[in-house]
């Protein structure tokens, strides 16, 4: 009897002896966690307990650093796809420098506000696409402008003085001026906000509130942005500053009143209206009918490359004085029938005419009187759309093949 106690008392000393080492093993390896805590375990650990608490080593985990530097080579070609509020400026500087087509005056003005230079390159772009629709049935059709750079101010295009020259001045100080008024007013630019309260009446049933866009700051920042690229005092650089000025008053002269209604079930009793910039397409086509009658400027005044500070510009007709809002230009255009490198034009083989028009997209205008070739197009479109409950669009791909004209 005496043999199996002592037994038994060796057995738990063992025990307990073993138990020890062990907690004194896991307890010298690595953090304790509990069991429960939701973190990262080892599974080659057996648990212990210890005060209801399961205890095992914890992994050690990786540490991020989350404090990573932006890579250098987006620079700007990635700033002129972004938006505002996703643009890095940290590095505004070397963003500014890799902008094509910027002169010293706006690279400073780039570092200063590289915000709002996103937004007028924006505009810029947006110009250009307007420009392509205006004149996607003509023959010179903006493609001048629609370089890799992204930026329509460094084509070649814009240092010569015809009739498309005025019009890619005022649309693209006009671009400028609309991008940025409707950004102050959506928040995007540290440097500007809504447009102050209009001072004019309100009427009985409404009054001045939400927020207007900030046409005055738009007219400023693109004066700014566009005016310095002109340094000279020639009659070229007078005329490129009067289309500029006159692709803004379009956006500031053609300012909408939108409102939005209050009331008992969309009753209306009251309405809170505020002045917004017009929709840019109304403003290519009102700059597209200023194209059609632009004013044709005596080039003698231009001189010889002399320079002097004109106070009046004269039209060749002299029938008629230039206003602030017509569009000016000194030299006539080419036909633009054929390639000229010079300007950037590719020409106007393998343009899609139009065989049955009357208009200038007709094939005897477009394609200068040269005939055209009938080929077999096929293109992929989709057809057969379905509503699919809910909430999805299914269509099926066609493929469709069409005779086209092109000119020769």
């Amino acid at each position: 009897m005496r043999i199996e106690i002592v037994c038994i008392v060796m057995a738990i000393c063992l025990i307990r002896s073993s138990f020890s080492q062990e907690k004194k093993r896991v307890q010298e390896d690595k953090t304790l966690i509990p069991y429960n805590s939701g973190m990262e375990l080892r599974n080659d650990v057996p648990k212990l307990d210890t005060k209801g608490n399961f205890l095992l080593p914890m992994k050690k985990k990786k540490k991020f650093n989350l404090k990573k530097k932006p890579m250098n080579n987006r620079i700007s070609n990635d700033l002129l796809n972004r938006s505002a509020d996703e643009a890095d400026y940290s590095k505004s500087g070397s963003i500014c420098r890799n902008i094509p087509g910027l002169t010293n005056e706006q690279v400073r003005l780039c570092r200063k506000s590289p915000d709002a230079t996103n937004i007028a390159v924006q505009g810029l772009q947006q110009s250009v696409y307007e420009c392509q629709f205006q004149f996607q049935k003509h023959r010179w059709n903006c493609s001048s402008l629609s370089k890799k750079s992204k930026n329509p101010q460094a084509s070649v295009m814009l240092q010569r003085g015809y009739r498309e020259t005025a019009f890619a001045y005022a649309i693209s100080a006009a671009g400028v001026t609309h991008a940025i008024s409707r950004a102050c007013s959506q928040g995007d630019l540290v440097s500007c906000g809504c447009d102050r309260p209009n001072s004019g009446f309100a009427g009985q049933d409404w009054k001045w509130g939400g927020c207007s866009h900030n046409v005055e700051y738009g007219v400023k920042f693109s004066r700014s942005f566009l005016d310095v690229k002109e340094k000279a005092k020639d009659m070229q650089s007078q005329i490129n500053l009067h289309n500029n000025q006159a692709g803004r008053l379009v956006v500031s002269h053609n300012t909408e009143m939108k409102c939005k209604c209050h009331g008992m079930s969309g009753s209306c009793e009251m309405k809170t209206c505020w002045r917004a910039t017009p929709d840019f397409r109304r403003v290519g086509t009102i700059l597209k009918d200023r194209y059609d009658y632009a004013i044709l400027i005596d080039q003698s005044a231009l001189g010889n490359g002399a320079r002097g500070n004109p106070k009046r510009l004269l039209p060749r007709n002299r029938r008629k004085t230039p206003s602030e809002t017509d569009l000016l230009y000194y030299e006539r255009s080419p036909t633009f029938c054929e390639a000229k490198a010079d300007v950037g034009f590719p020409g106007i083989s393998g343009r899609r005419c139009n065989r049955t028009s009357t208009d200038v997209d007709s094939c005897d205008s477009l394609c200068c009187g040269r005939g055209y070739n009938t080929i077999r197009q096929r293109r992929v479109e989709r057809c057969r759309c379905r509503f699919k409950w809910c909430c999805e669009v299914e269509c099926e791909n066609c493929t469709i093949e069409e005779w086209i004209t092109v000119c020769k």
